[in-house]
């Protein structure tokens, strides 16, 4: 019994031994090592929010050159989209807590948010455009880069006119304050 208890002890100690021997460095593959190429975007960089806007860039193709426009353009569209939805609801909550000193009900926030998102809905039909660069490519169909922006001041100014045109919203929102925590929220809020 001793015997098997010893050499049980040996053969552990053993691949112990040897489990610590084959232990090996992890390697690291770089993206190039591995194949991957870096793909520069024509408009990259239009696409950055800064103090005074938000902006958003999308990218098409298509055998049609004005469907890979129109493609590119909406597809910006729904990124700045999606930004500003999330800064309205930021807004909608820091401005309920600032105001009233503890956060409103869910439900009317989700109102609120409604609200301004119809706004932001209208003044996406405005954007500016700040790059299109236009390809067609070697299979003959064209590719299309769009970057477009909104003022941060005219869209507060927009959300501004809508609680003034709106019984419900004026009396939730001080239509001033509003305005200036909306400005100062807006220019604080940037892409990360």
């Amino acid at each position: 019994m001793k015997r098997m208890i010893s050499f049980t002890m040996v053969c552990v100690a053993v691949m112990m031994l040897a489990g610590c021997k084959t232990q090996q460095k992890a390697v690291v593959v770089t993206p190039q090592q591995s194949g991957n190429v870096e793909i520069e975007l024509p408009c990259a960089g239009y696409d950055k929010d800064s103090e005074e806007f938000f902006s958003g860039m999308g990218v098409a193709e298509n055998v049609n050159m004005q469907n890979a426009r129109l493609a590119a353009l909406n597809s910006a569209k729904t990124m700045l989209m999606n930004k500003l939805s999330g800064a309205v609801r930021g807004l909608t909550t820091a401005y309920a807590v600032n105001a009233s000193g503890n956060a409103r009900t869910e439900d009317v926030r989700r109102l609120d948010e409604q609200e301004f998102i119809q706004v932001i809905e209208r003044e996406l039909n405005d954007v500016e455009q700040t790059c299109e660069k236009l390809y067609q490519t070697p299979q003959g169909t064209y590719q299309s880069h769009i970057a477009v922006r909104i003022s941060k001041k005219q869209l507060v100014k927009q959300m501004v006119d809508r609680v003034s045109e709106d019984e419900q919203l004026r009396t939730r929102y001080d239509r001033e304050q509003f305005r200036k925590f909306a400005n100062e929220y807006m220019q604080g809020y940037q892409n990360q």
